[in-house]
C-alpha cells in the first residue's frame, strides 16, 4: 500500500504523465506540491492506521472518508465470487460472499462504492474544468495515539465522516473493523451485525419515519456531492421494501 504514495511522491515528478490519481485505502502522507490532483478515498477499516496522521486536504489533495464502510464489503465479495463463478464455468446467479473465521459477521454493507463513483465524477470535473470535489469531515477520532480510537455511538457506529443513509439511519452495526486468527485478512471485512425487532422498533416509532429519515439524508448526500443521483435513488427504493418500524 506504501507504493502507491511512494509511486506519486517519487517516481511521477520525475515523468508527469498522469494528470490526477485515485488513490484507494492506503498510503502514507502525499505531496500536494505537484500539479497533479490527488483524491484518496477510504474506508473506516483503511483509517485504522491513518487517522493519528491526517493529511490535511488542499488545492491538490482530497480526502473522503466513509463511515462504517470495509475495504472488503459485501458488494466487492458478490462480484469477486462471480468472477470466481466464471473462472470454474459456473452459473452467476444466487452467488454468495465467503465464509470467514472472524470474531464479528464479517462485511460491512455500507456502499462504498457509492461515494467512489462520485469521487470519480469530482476528479473529471477537477481536471477537465478546474472545479475542486468538496471537502468533506473526517472520522472523529477519541483517541491519537497508539492506539488510536475511534469516537463512536450508543450502538458502537463510528462518528464523523461521509454519512451515508446506510449509516447515518442505523439498522445494523457496522464497525469497519473485525479481527480473527483463522483468516488473515478479516481486518479488511468490517462487520455486519443486524439489529433486533424490538432495536428497530424503539429506534423508528413507524415505516414512514424511517423511509423519510433515508429520504433526507440521502438527498443531503446527493446535494452534498458524495453520491450520484441513481445511488441515491437506490437507496431511497430499498428503504422503500423494509419492514422497519412498529
Amino acid at each position: 500500500m506504501q507504493n502507491r504514495s511512494a509511486y506519486i511522491n517519487s517516481i511521477h515528478p520525475l515523468e508527469p504523465v498522469f494528470d490526477g490519481f485515485m488513490v484507494h485505502g492506503g498510503g502514507g502522507l502525499i505531496r500536494d506540491d505537484q500539479p497533479v490532483k490527488i483524491f484518496k478515498l477510504m474506508a473506516e477499516t483503511d483509517m485504522r492506521r491513518r487517522a493519528a496522521d491526517p493529511q490535511p486536504d488542499s488545492d491538490n489533495f482530497r480526502q473522503w472518508e466513509v463511515a462504517g464502510s470495509s475495504h472488503v464489503d459485501v458488494p466487492f465479495e458478490i462480484e469477486y465470487a462471480k468472477v470466481r463463478n466464471l473462472m470454474a464455468g459456473l452459473p452467476l446467479g444466487n452467488v454468495q460472499t465467503r465464509e470467514t473465521d472472524c470474531e464479528l459477521p464479517a462485511y460491512s454493507t455500507v456502499p462504498f462504492r457509492d461515494v467512489m463513483n462520485a469521487a470519480f465524477e469530482h476528479l473529471v470535473k477537477w481536471i477537465d474544468d478546474e472545479i475542486p470535489p468538496p471537502i468533506a469531515p473526517r472520522l472523529q477520532v477519541a483517541q491519537a495515539l497508539p492506539p488510536v480510537e475511534f469516537a463512536r455511538d450508543r450502538f458502537g457506529n463510528i462518528l464523523g465522516g461521509i454519512r451515508l443513509a446506510e449509516h447515518a439511519v442505523p439498522t445494523a452495526k457496522n464497525p469497519g473493523m473485525n479481527s480473527g486468527t483463522g483468516n488473515r485478512f478479516c481486518f479488511l471485512y468490517g462487520s455486519h451485525e443486524a439489529f433486533s425487532e424490538a432495536q428497530l422498533r424503539n429506534l423508528y416509532s413507524s415505516r414512514e419515519e424511517y423511509v423519510q429519515a433515508v429520504i433526507s439524508v440521502a438527498q443531503e448526500n446527493l446535494s452534498d456531492g458524495y453520491i450520484l443521483p441513481y445511488a441515491a435513488e437506490r437507496t431511497i427504493r430499498n428503504a422503500q421494501t423494509r419492514d422497519i418500524g412498529r
